[in-house]
Formats: C-alpha cells, sequence, structure tokens
C-alpha cells in the first residue's frame, strides 16, 4: 500500500514536471514567434575618384522580410538616376538655373552588378526614368537575405541634393534603398526638393569613404576618421535606427564643436567668417528647450553644414544642410537651426510618412521653431515671425483645391510653403490659443511619445495627443481648422494675432 502511494507521489512530481516543462517551451516558442524582427543593416564601402569627379560604391543590404507573405521581388529607390535625364529633375523652371548654374549635364548610377546571397540577381529598372529597380529574389516571411550592389556613382557638377560644386560635394539618396512593402507592393517616392520624400524602414548603417586628406566629411550618425597612407583618410559613419542617411564632404569648411550639458555634440562646418559661434549658440539654446519640452535629444551629435544647396535648408537624421546665403543672414540661419532640430524628434526619430502626411512633421515643426522664438525672444517677436509665415497664405484663394494636408508631391514648393507650412501654422496658433501654451507644448510631447512606441504617426495619432494633454476631444477642432482657413479671405487681415 505504501509502495503503491510513493509510485502515485512520485508519477504526480513528473507529470508536473513535464507540465510546467510544456507551458515554460510554450512561452519559449511564443515569444521566439513574437519577437520582432532585426532591422536591416547597410554596409557601403566608397572612394572618392577626385579626378572622375565620381563615387565607387560597393553596397551591401541585409534585408529582413516583415510581412506575412513570400516576396519574389523587393523594389529598391534609385534616386540618383534622376539625374540621367533633365526631364527627370525634380525642380521648377524658376529654380533650375539656380540648382544648375552652369547647365545641365547627365549623371546618375553605373550598375556594374547585383548580387542575392552571393549569387548572380536578375534584376531591372521599371521605369523610364530608371529610378526604380526590381530586383528577383525569394523571401519567405520573417526570413532574410543579402544584396549586394556594385556601382559608380556619376556626380555632375551642380547645387542640387546630389553633385558637386564649389564649397561642397552632396550625397542624398544615392544608394539603394527597398521601398515600403505595403500589400504586395512597394512604396517607392520619387524626389522631392523642399521636403523629405525617402519612405523606408528603419535600418542601421556603417559606411566608410576613402578621402584626400585635405578633405572634412560629416554625415548621418556618429563618424571617426583614421589617416592611411597616400595622403588619404579613412571616414567611418555609424547610424542605428535611422530611416535615412546622407553626408557630404568639403576641402573647404573650418569645424567648430560645442557640447551641451547633457552631451550632445553640436557641430558647425562653414567657412563663412565669424557666423560659427552663432549657430552653436542658436543650437544650443534651442536644443536645451526642446528637451526641456520633449524629452532628451534624439542624436549624440548634430552637424550643421554650409552646403551650395541653394533652395531651402534640408536636414537628415544627425546633420542639416544650410545654404551659404542662409550662413550670411543670421535670421535665416536661425529659422534653419531651430526647424532641423525640432524636426529631429518629430519627423526622423517619430516618424510620419513623409510625402502622404509631410504636413504632420514639417507644420509642428515650424510652429515649435515659432515657440522658441517667444522663449527666447518675447512675444512680439514670435508674432512677427508669424506673420512672416502666414500673412501671405490667409490672403489668397487656394489654387486648385489644394489644402493643408494635400500629399507634398503634388505641390510646388511655393504652393507648399503657402498652403501647408503658412496655413497649417495658421491651425497650430489657432489650436494654440484654444487651449494655451502649456496644454500644446505638452501636446507635443504626447506626439513624439508616441512616435516613440510605434512605427508610423497618423493624423489620428496627432488628435490623440492633444486629448491625451488636455482630457477634451479636438478631432473636429482640427479637422474644421484644416479645412476652413478660407473663412479669413473676407476679413482683410493685415496684422494676424
Amino acid at each position: 500500500m505504501k509502495q503503491t502511494k510513493l509510485w502515485v507521489r512520485v508519477l504526480a512530481i513528473v507529470l508536473a514536471l513535464l507540465i510546467v516543462g510544456g507551458a515554460i517551451a510554450s512561452v519559449v516558442v511564443s515569444m521566439a514567434e513574437e519577437a520582432p524582427l532585426p532591422r536591416d543593416r547597410y554596409e557601403l564601402t566608397m572612394v572618392w575618384l577626385e579626378n572622375e569627379q565620381a563615387l565607387q560604391v560597393t553596397q551591401r543590404l541585409v534585408y529582413h522580410n516583415a510581412t506575412n507573405a513570400p516576396m519574389d521581388r523587393v523594389v529598391f529607390s534609385a534616386a540618383a538616376n534622376c539625374y540621367r535625364r533633365e526631364s527627370a529633375l525634380n525642380y521648377e523652371n524658376d529654380v533650375l538655373y539656380t540648382v544648375f548654374p552652369e547647365g545641365y549635364a547627365p549623371g546618375g548610377i553605373a550598375l556594374d552588378r547585383v548580387l542575392v546571397n552571393g549569387e548572380t540577381a536578375d534584376y531591372g529598372f521599371m521605369d523610364a526614368n530608371e529610378c526604380i529597380l526590381r530586383v528577383s529574389c525569394k523571401i519567405a516571411p520573417g526570413k532574410s537575405c543579402e544584396f549586394q550592389f556594385d556601382y559608380v556613382l556619376l556626380l555632375t557638377r551642380n547645387c542640387s541634393l546630389l553633385g558637386a560644386y564649389d564649397t561642397d560635394v552632396r550625397l542624398s539618396g544615392f544608394c539603394f534603398q527597398p521601398g515600403l512593402p505595403v500589400n504586395g507592393d512597394f512604396i517607392v517616392n520619387t524626389p522631392i526638393s523642399f521636403t523629405r520624400y525617402t519612405e523606408t524602414t528603419p535600418a542601421d548603417y556603417e559606411a566608410t569613404i576613402v578621402l584626400p586628406d585635405n578633405y572634412a566629411a560629416v554625415g548621418t550618425g556618429v563618424f571617426t576618421s583614421e589617416t592611411q597612407e597616400g595622403h588619404t583618410v579613412l571616414w567611418r559613419f555609424m547610424a542605428e535606427n535611422a530611416r535615412d542617411f546622407a553626408l557630404s564632404f568639403s576641402k573647404r569648411w573650418r569645424t567648430f564643436e560645442r557640447a551641451t550639458e547633457h552631451g550632445v555634440s553640436i557641430r558647425a562646418y562653414t567657412n563663412v567668417r565669424n557666423v560659427s559661434s552663432y549657430a552653436l549658440d542658436t543650437a544650443e539654446a534651442a536644443l536645451s528647450l526642446y528637451e526641456e519640452w520633449l524629452g532628451a535629444f534624439p542624436c549624440t551629435q548634430i552637424s550643421l553644414v554650409q552646403s551650395d544647396y541653394p533652395v531651402c535648408a534640408v536636414d537628415f537624421p544627425g546633420v542639416v544642410w544650410i545654404p551659404e546665403a542662409h550662413w550670411l543672414n543670421r535670421e535665416e540661419l536661425k529659422r534653419d537651426i531651430r526647424f532641423a532640430l525640432a524636426q529631429q524628434y518629430i519627423g526622423y526619430r517619430a516618424w510620419t510618412e513623409p510625402v502622404s502626411d509631410a504636413w504632420l512633421s514639417d507644420v509642428p515643426c515650424t510652429y515649435l521653431t515659432l515657440m522658441v522664438t517667444e522663449e527666447l525672444e518675447g512675444y512680439d517677436a514670435f508674432l512677427k515671425e508669424l506673420n512672416d509665415i502666414v500673412l501671405d497664405s490667409i490672403r489668397i484663394t487656394l489654387p486648385g483645391g489644394l489644402y493643408v494636408t494635400m500629399s507634398a508631391n503634388l505641390m510646388t514648393r511655393e504652393e507648399y510653403e503657402l498652403i501647408t507650412l503658412g496655413r497649417g501654422t495658421v491651425v497650430m496658433h489657432e489650436t494654440r490659443v484654444a487651449m494655451g501654451r502649456d496644454q500644446w507644448i505638452r501636446a507635443m510631447c504626447e506626439f513624439y511619445q508616441m512616435g516613440l512606441e510605434q512605427q508610423t504617426l497618423t493624423e489620428l495619432d496627432f488628435a490623440e495627443a492633444f486629448h491625451r494633454a488636455t482630457g477634451g476631444d479636438w478631432e473636429g477642432f482640427l479637422t474644421e481648422w484644416l479645412f476652413n482657413v478660407d473663412d479669413y479671405l473676407e476679413q482683410q487681415v493685415e496684422w494676424y494675432e
């Protein structure tokens, strides 16, 4: 009888252990299934061919299929090929001469080969301008493969988003980036000259470039330099969780650097005399406010770079290209820096769709720059800057049925500045007046924090951020103002408050 009880007890213990072990195994399997895929990883190895005005590139990309369906291809942006034909250039006639002062000359990508997992791949350009590349592959859901591209980037002498001129060599949109996979297809945006356009998933970048030792380089991420034989320098860039990558280099810059009290390195690259301290002061003061309002700055270093690009300031994660003319105009320089620092928060770290929802980044960041003006220079300076931005936009009838939230690729640069930035800033101001300054700032903090928790911020998230900040329902208020700024037309506004 005692032996029977003993065996029953042993059997119960064994069954209990099996059940517990099975439960643990089940949890481990479940966690493995739910664990997110690692980020895509780029490796870019580049050599500057100074005499040929070209860049030799080997690009490797470990790409992860994060969808629930097998892929038989990946579609890449080949934006650099928009320089292959004049008809593909993304500039209106009024600025075409400014960005190509010596006239158009063809450039773009000379693609040598494409490999998938070490094997020669089937690939081809999909459009007439050769700005979209399709590469055949087999990637199961949740699996990865490695692409390799060997090519030479032929740069033209220009002041465009990609090229070489008197001050700097500019490289943006120069490498092959996979489009965003949506419902079995890929979103690949064509370049836009006045706002962000790259649409891809977050990735880690490791890039190296060999330059003559009389060049300085700057770009996305943390970067270092190492002198080599033959009067050359190896520059290395490391960027994590970035949705875009850009770099530039020059023989003309002088470099100035300062660290903030929270350890952010601010660097200025310019040859304009007596302006570097002003740029660093402006960035440090604005960054201090943004950290107070939104939280820790999302980059360990931010670089302010004098560039030949003349259309507007252009920012990428951790680096901002500012036209030389703006370095000579302190008011323009101040606005560029304040806006670019805000967009490192909302636009890059907290991500909004760059074309279809461009306003979700550009409009709040424009108003945040005004809030910095108010804080540092007073309410009168704030009102003057506000009126500079909005007066023209509320005095005109909108052309062609365009409105604030319209996709950026449907507008010219002038329309975007008038409608999206101008009228969008009116909407931000009316919202701020209705809820109060502190609650508006709290809403921007909520919006930013929501972006840290999810892939893409939407219009519904924007309204939800105001709800969380105030406890009220702001969706109807925002919708009313976004589409009814025309009410001001009947008032013949001379000064807007």
